[in-house]
Formats: structure tokens, sequence, C-alpha cells
């Protein structure tokens, strides 16, 4: 991890790994447990729609995420089923996407597909907004 994203010396940070999917290619997005908790209530909360609905997306979201820890080195541990289930192996590169509050683990093999899905985003974006 990058220095300013680790701890304190001699600290670690509990974050939670989420199973996702951004721009439909597959990342673990890693996020503080008030950043998941954030998550399960804009589900909980979306009054369009059914509440059975919703209690099964929260369910799929938990079952989909898992508790990891990042140390003061930088090293955060990624169970390894979970890694490997991802495209990502012990001791190969892995990329890192910042997401605010959040941050994306992007296997190699699926980079460049979504570097070139967020190119197209900025692209649409900059004929939207006025920075004048």
């Amino acid at each position: 991890m990058p220095s300013a994203w680790r701890p304190a010396s001699g600290q670690t940070v509990q974050l939670r790994l989420l199973k996702w999917k951004h721009l439909k290619v597959p990342v673990l997005r890693a996020m503080t447990q008030e950043a998941f908790e954030a998550v399960i209530e804009s589900i909980a909360s979306n009054a369009e729609v059914a509440p059975g609905v919703r209690n099964a997306q929260k369910q799929a979201v938990y079952a989909g995420s898992e508790s990891v820890t990042l140390n003061d080195q930088g090293k955060l541990a990624v169970p390894k089923k979970t890694a490997q289930a991802h495209g990502l192996e012990a001791g190969e590169s892995v990329h890192l996407f910042g997401r605010g509050a959040a941050f994306d683990l992007v296997a190699p093999k699926d980079v460049e597909e979504l570097r070139e899905k967020e190119a197209k985003i900025l692209e649409d974006l900059y004929d939207s907004v006025d920075f004048g």
C-alpha cells in the first residue's frame, strides 16, 4: 500500500473486503467498516426495492465480504482462496485504484479493461463539466 494509506507505526486497520464488480470488471473493494455499513444502509433504505429483495441483497453483500487487516508496513492480508478467485497470486503484482473512502484491488488481467471503461466515463464527463 502507498505510505499515505497505511496506519501509524505499530497499528493495524480492519477493513471489509468486498467481492464486487466495478463497471462489470471484477474487483476486490477494500473499505472501512463504516463505509461498508453505509453500503448496507443504502440497500436497506432503497424504497424502490421490495423489502424481501433488499434483505436478500444485504445478505448477498455480507456473504460476499470478509474482514481483512492492513498493517503498518502496508501489507493487506487477503485470504488465499479470495485472492485466487479474483486472479491474484502470491508474489505477483496487483493494481490499486483509489476510490475515495475505499480502494479496489484489480488483477493484472483486468486492468486494461477497467482503464478503458473509466477513460470513456471521463471522456463523457469532460463535455459536461464546466470548470470556468
